[in-house]
């Protein structure tokens, strides 16, 4: 388990930035089982491989209102909402080092509370590499992929929003939101504790982009970076 502290932007797509705590997790179901908790998402492996996983995945995606940015401000509001769907993964680990692992997965989300009605999807790959005894380096890169419905709701200007608003009238269509890729450095006190830091940048692209809320009001470059505890046992 584990806890972060760390700075993300005021909505996807802002220039302005929130700091916040989030959690960290995993528990073992028995084998090579797990259920993962990170930041907002839940994994749960149901494979007893040691290689393949799959399984459901939830996300609890934060929505966009009383945003520090005043004209944004005066775009509808988006209320948080859950997604739902499936990962699967493929994950190499050296038999001789268990720090040094390579992976690369997908996945797909649907909204189930009603909020946007759409889904996303992507893909992934990361790797992680001792470099002393006391320090393991980790990294990768993935990229998502927005349906119509959530790419209109996350970054559409409706002809309400115009109006309130000043920006033009927008209506994007599905296609790519982001690349991103993200480094980690793991400073390991003892076998029970260790600290981490981190950072992930992201740039929007497509019609995510080029959205007035990104393009004339925020920014395509995005970052996500922080610092955290982690206790195993």
């Amino acid at each position: 388990i584990g806890l972060g502290v760390g700075a993300y932007p005021d909505y996807f797509g802002s220039s302005d930035y929130d700091v916040g705590a989030a959690p960290i997790g995993r528990l073992s179901l028995g084998g090579a089982r797990f259920v993962r908790l990170m930041v907002n998402e839940v994994r749960v492996n149901l494979l007893d491989h040691p290689n393949w996983q799959l399984g459901p995945v939830g996300l609890w995606r934060f929505g966009r209102e009383d945003v520090d940015n005043p004209v944004v401000d005066r775009i509808h509001d988006i209320d948080d909402s859950v997604s739902l769907g499936l990962f699967g993964a493929y994950v190499w680990r050296d038999p001789q080092e268990i720090r040094r692992i390579a992976g690369v997965g997908a996945w797909a989300l649907g909204d189930v509370s009603g909020v946007y009605n759409g889904w996303t999807g992507g893909l992934n790959t990361y790797a992680t590499q001792p470099v002393a005894k006391m320090l393991t380096l980790a990294g990768g890169a993935a990229f998502t992929y927005g349906g119509g419905n959530y790419m209109d709701e996350y970054f559409g200007v409706t002809p309400a929003d115009s109006l309130a608003s000043g920006l033009p009238i927008y209506v994007p269509d599905s296609g790519m939101r982001d690349l991103r890729g993200w480094a980690v450095a793991l400073l390991h006190l003892s076998p029970r504790w260790h600290l981490g830091a981190g950072a992930m940048y992201l740039r929007l692209v497509g019609d995510a982009a080029d959205s007035p809320l990104v393009a004339q009001e925020g920014s395509k470059n995005q970052w996500i970076y922080g610092a955290g505890a982690l206790y195993a046992w």
